[in-house]
């Protein structure tokens, strides 16, 4: 990276804590001029305006990412709120499905119940039919019988 101003061979003493103090405050405010308090510090004039040509693009490049980074964070936010709309929706779904499974498992026990007790009166109806035809099969041969006797007589 390119340093911010040269000197050349003019020798400077900084005080690296009021520097560190201005850089954070700097940072935290946005603002990064130079205090007033430093005056001796400062490199000659023409250097001066370079450097203060070089701190304002980094301001406008630091607003510039300030509103990227708000647009995104916006973004971010539409974005979850759709993805917490569809959830919610989902939800609402599930809870519809479960349910309906519900409805359709007591529906099953209920057939379940009716089939239990229609099954073996099934089965005893068939027995009871099946009796009842061989009965009459009996008394129509027994009848045939004892018409081809008296005719036969």
């Amino acid at each position: 990276m390119e340093s911010l101003y040269q000197a050349g061979s003019i020798l400077m003493t900084v005080n690296t804590l009021q520097g560190k103090k201005m850089v954070e405050s700097g940072l935290q405010s946005g603002d990064f001029s130079l205090s007033q308090s430093w005056p001796s510090c400062l490199p000659p004039p023409a250097d001066l305006e370079i450097l203060q040509q070089k701190v304002a693009g980094v301001q406008r490049e630091l607003e510039d990412f300030k509103k990227e980074t708000l647009k995104s964070i916006h973004y971010l936010e539409d974005s979850f709120c759709e993805m917490n709309g569809a959830l919610v929706q989902q939800e609402e779904q599930a809870a519809r499905v479960r349910q309906r499974l519900r409805e359709e498992e007591d529906r099953g026990i209920v057939r379940n119940k009716v089939l239990t007790f229609l099954l073996p009166r099934e089965k005893q109806l068939r027995e009871h039919c099946k009796r009842l035809e061989d009965l009459l099969l009996d008394r129509g041969r027994d009848a045939l019988r004892t018409t081809k006797k008296s005719q036969a007589d």
